[in-house]
């Protein structure tokens, strides 16, 4: 769960979502900005968005005393397989765009800065790099299509095989 919020989110959410992991009890966000000597706007900017990519989630309830809303906030634990297979897929249709978009065109590249160019902008630049001048090559594909495609079914049959434990 953290190294997926880390790759979602970066490094500077992982001291809260550890936070919650550790405790495995719902917290507000100012029992951990004390704890975790932080300001509380801070900790509240981090848990939205650890909230925003599922990761975490509150139970919202008012205090008689104040009237204010206290937020009570937990890790998704249970809901891990989940949030992994819904990134899974959105992984998958970037893979099948960047795929679609390889068939669909044919490349010309810069043998200097290896710049890829589609056949429309290497014509509009005589076939000639618009940065350095350079003759531009073809560039074939075929070998970027198939990792392409490798991957694809690699993460369908996760996928796949995930979802068929998960409905067992």
């Amino acid at each position: 769960m953290k190294d997926m919020a880390r790759d979602l989110l970066g490094e500077d959410v992982i001291d809260v979502l550890s936070f919650l992991l550790d405790n495995k009890a719902e917290l507000t966000d100012e029992e951990m900005a004390n704890k975790l000597n932080v300001k509380v706007n801070e900790v509240r900017k981090k848990l939205y968005a650890l909230a925003d990519h599922g990761l975490v989630s509150y139970r919202r309830t008012r205090d008689k005393e104040s009237g204010w809303y206290v937020y009570f906030w937990k890790a998704n634990v249970d809901q891990i397989n989940e949030l992994l297979l819904a990134r899974k897929r959105e992984i998958l249709n970037k893979l099948k765009a960047r795929l679609e978009y390889e068939s669909n065109n044919e490349f010309y590249i810069c043998p200097e800065d290896k710049t890829k160019y589609t056949f429309e902008e290497a014509f509009e630049n005589e076939f000639k790099c618009p940065k350095c001048g350079v003759q531009l090559t073809y560039y074939d594909s075929a070998r970027v299509r198939e990792l392409l495609e490798q991957k694809i079914k690699e993460i369908e049959e996760e996928i796949a095989r995930e979802t068929k434990v998960g409905s067992s």
